[in-house]
Parts: C-alpha cells; sequence; structure tokens
C-alpha cells in the first residue's frame, strides 16, 4: 500500500506526528539502560527520529524501515547531523542483524494489527535478540478509544514557512482496529498573489492548482494488558514492565517484553 506520509511527506512526518519525542526519547533509553541494552534496533523507523537520538546518547543503533524515502532521509539527517547511526530498507518481518541485539523498538503504532502477522513479527524479533533482550513497543488500550472522535472528520493545520499542511482525518473501528483516512493538502504561498486569468481558472477546475494533495490511510491496533501478556506468551515472552507517556488529552502506552526462551 502506497503511504504518502512514509513517502511525499516523510520531510514533515516529525511534525505532523507531534509527538512528546523527547520525552519519549528518555522513556527509551531509561528503559534501555535499565536492561543494560546496548545494541538497539528499531523496527520500522520511519524518518530515523529514535535511532539518531539514542545514536547521540551513545547506543549502537540500527534503523529498519520498509520505504525507501524514509531511509534515504534518515541517512542524510544522521550525516548531518554527525551521528553513528545505520539505517537498512527491509522488512521487520525478515530483517536478520549479523549479530544478536539487546533490544529491539517497534514505535509510532508499527506493531501489525493482524494475529498472524503479530506472531510473524514476535518470532523474527525473536530471533534476533539475546536471550534476556527486550522489545519495547507503542500501543493504545481499548479501555481509552475516543468513541465521540470516531466518524467525524477531525482538521489540523500546520503553517510553515513556504506553505501550509491541512490534514483532515476520519476514523473508525472495526473490531479492536482503528481505521484511518488522513486527506493532506498542501497549500503554497505566494510572496505577490496574482488575481487568477482564465487559465489559472481552468486548471483549478481540471485539479491542475498548485495545491498537493495525498491520501494516507493507517491501521492501528488497540491492546489490553491481559491481551499482551498471552501474546508475550505464546510468542516466547513475558510482560515486564508497562509505561505512559501523556499525548493530546489520552496517554500512550508503552509494552515491555522479555525474550525468555
Amino acid at each position: 500500500m502506497q503511504r504518502p506520509l512514509y513517502d511525499q511527506l516523510v520531510p514533515y512526518y516529525q511534525l505532523i506526528e507531534g509527538r512528546d519525542w523527547r520525552g519519549e526519547i528518555n522513556l527509551i533509553a531509561s528503559i534501555l539502560r535499565e536492561h543494560e541494552s546496548k545494541a538497539v534496533v528499531d523496527l520500522g523507523c520511519g524518518p530515523g527520529y529514535h535511532v539518531r537520538r539514542l545514536g547521540k546518547l551513545g547506543f549502537n543503533a540500527t534503523g529498519v524501515d520498509i520505504s525507501r524515502q524514509n531511509i534515504l532521509f534518515a541517512r542524510k539527517m544522521a550525516e548531518h547531523e554527525k551521528v553513528p547511526a545505520r539505517f537498512v530498507v527491509g522488512s521487520y518481518y525478515h530483517y536478520r542483524p549479523r549479530e544478536g541485539v539487546d533490544a529491539a523498538l517497534c514505535l509510532n503504532w508499527s506493531i501489525p494489527t493482524r494475529d498472524r502477522e503479530l506472531r510473524r513479527f514476535l518470532s523474527n524479533t525473536r530471533s534476533m535478540l539475546r536471550i534476556g533482550g527486550i522489545l519495547v513497543f507503542d500501543y493504545e488500550r481499548v479501555s481509552e478509544i475516543v468513541w465521540k472522535d470516531l466518524g467525524r472528520p477531525i482538521v489540523k493545520s500546520w503553517n510553515l514557512k513556504e506553505f501550509m499542511i491541512v490534514r483532515v482525518s476520519v476514523g473508525q473501528m472495526i473490531s479492536n482496529v482503528l481505521y484511518s483516512r488522513d486527506v493532506y493538502v498542501l497549500y503554497p504561498k505566494r510572496s505577490q498573489p496574482t488575481v487568477p486569468d482564465e487559465l489559472a481558472r481552468y486548471r483549478a477546475v481540471q485539479g491542475k492548482e498548485l495545491a498537493e494533495v495525498y491520501v494516507d490511510c493507517s491501521y492501528v491496533r488497540f491492546f489490553s494488558i491481559p491481551e499482551i501478556r498471552r501474546i508475550a506468551i505464546g510468542s516466547g515472552f513475558r510482560l515486564v514492565a508497562n509505561h505512559q507517556l501523556p499525548r493530546n488529552g489520552y496517554r500512550r502506552n508503552y509494552a515491555v517484553l522479555e525474550r525468555v526462551t
């Protein structure tokens, strides 16, 4: 599936996501230090923010993402920031490091939504972790679904120097999975606006105006703590901790699974 958020919109990903990036890095780093983790792989690393920041903090960090645009952007930023980080184009169902790692991350709701795919993901992640290694992934709890927001358009905008980004999102729940369709419109700013002529009007009618429009679809699975425990045990892990960070009026959860077999 084409994901504009991981292609044309990659340079604006960090802005659009609007997370507490610093707070998240502090939390992740504290978890890694607590478990004496040095070698870390970020599965579904996106534009590589976490990998670059962890690299700056002294961790041996590698980012893996299926989006080539994400990886190219991450490498460019790492080079610009002079960060010792490694990035690989690949699927987290198949990626295997040369040596076992201490920890794996799967953030920004990148954990698979279907049970079959989740088992595949956990099986491959387990194979790359040493015994006692940890997997940290973020998720939302079923008990915290904001039902009033489902089925209605939610509009947000970002006013940048050269253009404005407007996003209209509509979500719906299917079982325990949130399906969201997001429409992004990039409006360029003109320093010297002119009165539209007939050609400009024609282009607008034909959809050839200067504004760029992208449609992005995403799926996010909601979990309960007992469900995570069950899934972990069935995949050779155990749930050892659950952390939370506030985000826009609700809480984002971070499960920590430890490989036991």
